[in-house]
């Protein structure tokens, strides 16, 4: 990702969450890559992915969620903590049992922003895709 896409995901993060203290660097490990840090603190990471054919870009936040099998904390409010914002919420997916849709309140309607889905029996990953067109 180049400095000027940084920015503007960044932006678009720090609006979308309000939270001023979200953070995109770029990656030492892996091109392509960014890591998202909240808090000075590595949360997930950021990938862009550009389809050639319709010359289109679009982004993916991945965020690790490990909670112990005796947490009394849910993936709910596991996820209102980490971006400092009680507008998010959680829904079940009907029949399907392994994730769950995460949305964010603004203005009395809810607006999905992405699922948690389940890797193994400890944990999930909470997955973000940004479009060209949301930023």
């Amino acid at each position: 990702m180049q400095n000027d896409e940084i920015l503007i995901v960044q932006n678009y993060l720090r609006q979308t969450f309000s939270n001023d203290e979200i953070q995109i660097r770029k990656s030492d490990l892996e091109l392509g890559s960014c890591n998202i840090f909240i808090k000075n603190v590595s949360v997930g990471e950021i990938f862009r992915d550009e389809d050639p054919d319709d010359d289109e870009t679009s982004y993916s936040l991945n965020i690790p969620i490990s909670l112990s099998s005796d947490s009394k904390i849910t993936h709910s409010q596991y996820l209102k903590n980490l971006f400092n914002n009680n507008d998010i919420s959680l829904s079940g997916r009907g029949s399907i049992d392994d994730s769950q849709e995460v949305y964010l309140n603004r203005n009395d309607e809810n607006e999905y922003i992405g699922i948690i889905y389940k890797d193994d029996s400890a944990s999930f990953t909470f997955t973000m895709s940004i479009l060209d067109f949301d930023l």
